[in-house]
């Protein structure tokens, strides 16, 4: 008889003690993935943020450049491509894995250097012939601007939907979260009862019918 007792007592220690571990392991597992989908989230807004920041610097730079050819200004521009917003981002690291963001690096790279580096030659043609200056500015560089803007553009957008998926991401672990921690505790709590009754049935009646038996 002490024998069965301690046998299901150890059997209902045992299931609390697993209910309660799992209950860790999805709690922590739900931990990780909420800290990496705030990873995730945080890539995209820096991912869109260098994108915009890349668009309103290479439109000043054009403004820039189009002042020095056809107002004389000084051109107070970057020619080395690696030095902007947007250069320093396609020489360095790309912040997020994600293919398409990586296609779209390919094609900005040889594009945004080209356009930096054509303000030499414009600048050089423009003491020579300012027609021909302006009229390469016109055609080419401001051509290679919109190209440049419309691969942006797409960046942003793919920054969007990663954000988006982040967010939806972010609210589909917390609901798993909120349902495993209740189903964690619940179990816990049904092998914590079971044990105490078990207790109180088996071992702690016994105990008091025999005291008050044996009570003179």
């Amino acid at each position: 008889m002490r024998k069965s007792i301690k046998t299901m007592v150890g059997i209902r220690v045992a299931a609390a003690l697993a209910s309660v571990l799992l209950f860790s392991v999805m709690i922590t597992i739900n931990i990780i993935r909420v800290d990496r989908t705030q990873e995730r989230s945080a890539q995209a807004s820096s991912l869109l943020e260098r994108a915009l920041s890349a668009e309103v610097a290479h439109y000043k730079w054009s403004s820039n450049l189009s002042n020095a050819l056809y107002a004389g200004r000084e051109f107070t521009g970057s020619i080395d491509p690696t030095t902007c917003v947007l250069g320093q981002w396609l020489y360095g690291d790309a912040g997020i894995e994600d293919q398409t963001v990586e296609a779209l690096r390919s094609q900005l790279e040889p594009l945004h250097k080209e356009l930096h580096q054509s303000a030499t030659y414009v600048l050089d043609l423009l003491e020579t012939s300012p027609m021909s200056a302006q009229a390469y500015y016109q055609d080419t560089i401001l051509s290679n601007l919109s190209t440049l803007v419309g691969l942006l553009d797409q960046v942003v957008e793919q920054g969007n939907d990663l954000n988006d998926a982040a967010q939806q991401q972010m609210q589909t672990t917390i609901k798993i979260m909120h349902a495993t921690s209740i189903v964690g505790l619940s179990l816990a709590l049904l092998c914590l009862l079971s044990l105490v009754q078990y207790v109180l049935r088996q071992v702690v009646a016994p105990i008091l019918t025999i005291t008050r038996s044996s009570a003179p």
